[in-house]
């Protein structure tokens, strides 16, 4: 029956996931407790959220290092971003910028400057002296480069207790202030050590790639010594006399020098200011492009067409603005990371900086600073200013220097157009009526119990696979904590890699659960389990602890699978089929029909609201297979709540939303849904809670 109205309704693609790993050794176990959770940094708990390992190394240096909650919202933003694999690294910079009165009075320059004489290059970047030009770094190392800084500024004597001395410098071309030789030799020492800090996490050990490094310094002609091995040479370079500087103006007409120079003389540079080191980091996309900043939202009408959000920011090429022949141009989103047509006049130009992640601060002095006058009151008039969602304020922007605010993040999802439309949810209304029309006399109550799988391999252990096959491809084990033996399966190895096994805790969690079951007289009619090993096996153990596993047979459903958002189309696992888990030693249905086949759901792309559809109607397709009976369903940490919301009466969530619910839900963590026709309602559920502390690895060489 259902597969008749399946015929019936247009099908909406749906998007792909995958199965993620850490990437070390076996380390302490993070099972996701309220206990151990608080030991666990944020990739970890990227990485239990279920985003695969270069994503969430991604989203952290994207954002700076600021959180889970960040990380999470920026890589359900960038969702459809085409380069979201991509591994071009990001491009990092290290500046000194001014704070206080000093900066008050270079943000009233800029905006007079911009107002008088219109745009030069010194708009385009906030207030600085260029200590290391771009260089390039994988976005693991990002954290260390922000570290780095502040061990540098951490050693005897880094921190200067007096403002840098500034020369002014004024020519028909370029107009600012030159740093004084004393001062500039301390800060091209702060550059070299930092560089030291840093080279052996960005480079390999070769001379022509540490050259290359050091050649990011803006005021170094040659470097020496390159026949000296790194760990014991000094570095010494060359630099051009008096080349630190900040800049005024540059690329101005001659006809705009007595204007400009006429502002650069009310600049009192002998004022007493702090000064702080800043690494930011920028999209190797911003590259070669002008930066614009969305000034009114546009909702797109044809398929070529790029959605605008107030406050967002737009990578745009200075030959696709200068060629366009009707102010239509091509432009790449800050926010989405999506590229497509826009209208140029629902945008104004701003600083490139605005669009950089800012990773850390550190004073380099300490002084007591002059007094704030009162601030400038900056008119929007013919000038461009930050946002509060902009990661660093435009330079014509006076707003205090803080750390950067979260993007707002609103749905980055497919359009569905109207909503009786959506493949899932049409179905879901047929299931309501299989239901009801299936019902003969007095209904009864009936029982959802939905489950997440138990603790997995590759979350406590790592990178297991390599540490646990030999050169043969035959299994090892290594830790009690790891299955004894594993079944053989297509793909041997490689398959394991990305459809990780339950450790043994795991499967022991997942009979605490079957035998509290048992005891509570609870009673399981049908069971469907998602197709990943780890829940196969959760469904198995849960069974065996019940003393059920031999009654009752395992429906393998690929539509309770995970977010197919958040797994490439190179990383999805191949499952195990219903044969290789039998011959396992697993009650598998065989003749079970799944109701979302395996290759729809690897063929498919989906935003969050469908996500939450496909699992709705999965949960309805139970529930009208069989009229009658409590239904188990075993899947993922979203699993609970994608698979109720629905049978409750709740709309789906954002997908920023539901990040911040699945970060609540352990392992072996239950939900019980009861109702009877339509009418359904959360209840707590049958078992405790199951919490247990983090147990490290034993080292017997401790006690030598």
């Amino acid at each position: 029956m259902l597969r008749f109205y399946v015929c019936q309704f247009k099908k909406v693609t749906i998007p792909k996931w995958t199965c993620s790993m850490a990437s070390l050794p076996p380390r302490r176990n993070p099972t996701p407790t309220k206990i151990s959770k608080q030991n666990l940094t944020p990739f970890q708990i990227l990485l239990q959220m279920g985003f695969p390992k270069h994503r969430a190394e991604k989203a952290l240096a994207a954002t700076g290092h600021r959180g889970v909650q960040l990380a999470s919202d920026w890589l359900l933003a960038h969702v459809n971003d085409p380069l979201l694999d991509d591994n071009s690294p990001r491009e990092y910079i290290l500046y000194v910028c001014p704070t206080g009165t000093f900066l008050n009075q270079l943000q009233s320059f800029w905006l007079k400057s911009f107002n008088l004489c219109g745009w030069n290059g010194a708009h385009n970047f906030t207030p600085h002296i260029t200590l290391v030009s771009f260089f390039k770094a994988p976005d693991e190392d990002a954290l260390h480069l922000a570290l780095s800084l502040k061990t540098v500024m951490e050693r005897q004597g880094a921190v200067l207790n007096e403002s840098l001395k500034l020369e002014s410098y004024m020519s028909p071309n370029f107009m600012g202030f030159f740093v004084a030789e004393e001062h500039a030799d301390y800060l091209k020492r702060i550059a070299m050590q930092y560089v030291k800090e840093v080279s052996n996490a960005i480079i390999s050990d070769t001379y022509e790639q540490f050259d290359a490094l050091t050649a990011c310094f803006p005021w170094c002609t040659t470097t020496t010594a390159r026949c000296i091995p790194r760990g014991s040479r000094s570095i010494n370079l060359e630099p051009h006399v008096k080349s630190l500087h900040l800049t005024l103006a540059y690329q101005f007409p001659n006809s705009q020098y007595q204007q400009l120079k006429a502002l650069v003389e009310e600049l009192d540079s002998n004022v007493s200011c702090n000064w702080e080191l800043r690494l930011y980091s920028r999209d190797p996309r911003i590259t070669g492009k002008q930066v614009y900043k969305v000034i009114h939202p546009y909702t797109p009408t044809e398929c070529d067409e790029l959605e605008l959000r107030t406050g967002d920011y737009l990578y745009l090429s200075s030959e696709a603005l200068a060629n366009s022949p009707d102010c239509w141009v091509e432009g790449t989103s800050w926010l989405t990371g999506l590229s497509g047509l826009l209208p140029e006049s629902y945008t104004e130009r701003t600083a490139e900086s605005d669009a950089w992640t800012l990773h850390k601060k550190v004073s380099i002095n300490s002084v007591t600073p002059t007094a704030n006058p009162k601030q400038v009151e900056l008119k929007s008039s013919g000038a461009s200013s930050a946002s509060n969602s902009s990661i660093e304020p435009s330079v014509l922007n006076n707003e205090e220097v803080s750390a950067p605010s979260p993007p707002i993040v609103q749905e980055i999802e497919m359009e569905l157009g109207s909503i009786k439309e959506n493949f899932y949810e049409n179905l879901i209304d047929i299931q309501r009526h299989i239901m009801a029309e299936d019902v003969v006399g007095e209904p009864t109550y009936r029982n959802v119990f939905i489950m997440r799988h138990g603790e997995r391999i590759d979350f406590t252990f790592g990178s297991w696979v390599p540490y646990c096959f030999d050169e043969t491809g035959n299994y090892v084990r290594k830790d009690l904590n790891m299955p004894k033996l594993l079944p053989e399966r297509k793909g041997g190895q490689k398959a394991y890699a990305k459809d990780s096994p339950l450790t043994n805790m795991g499967m022991f969690q997942a009979r605490l659960v079957g035998e509290t079951l048992k005891d509570q007289n609870i009673t399981i009619d049908h069971v469907y389990c998602s197709p990943s090993f780890r829940c196969v096996q959760t469904c198995d153990s849960v069974l065996q602890g019940m003393h059920r596993k031999n009654e009752l047979l395992i429906k393998i459903e690929p539509g309770l699978f995970e977010w197919m958002a958040w797994y490439p189309p190179e990383t999805v696992p191949d499952w195990m089929t219903p044969e290789e888990l039998t011959k396992a030693g697993y009650n598998i249905d065989e003749n079970y029909v799944a109701m979302v086949s395996e290759q729809e759901i690897k063929d498919s792309r989906e935003n969050c609201e469908q996500f939450y559809l496909r699992s709705a109607f999965v949960t309805r397709s139970a529930l009208s297979s069989d009229p009658r009976g409590n239904v188990l369903l075993v899947g993922h940490t979203a699993t609970l709540d994608t698979c109720s919301r629905e049978l409750i009466g709740k709309k789906p969530r954002s997908g920023s939303e539901m990040t911040k619910v699945i970060q609540k839900i352990p392992y072996c963590s239950m939900a019980l849904v009861r109702g009877k026709e339509d009418k359904w309602e959360l209840h707590e559920p049958p078992c405790l809670p199951l919490t247990h502390s983090v147990n490290q690895r034993f080292d017997w060489k401790v006690l030598l």
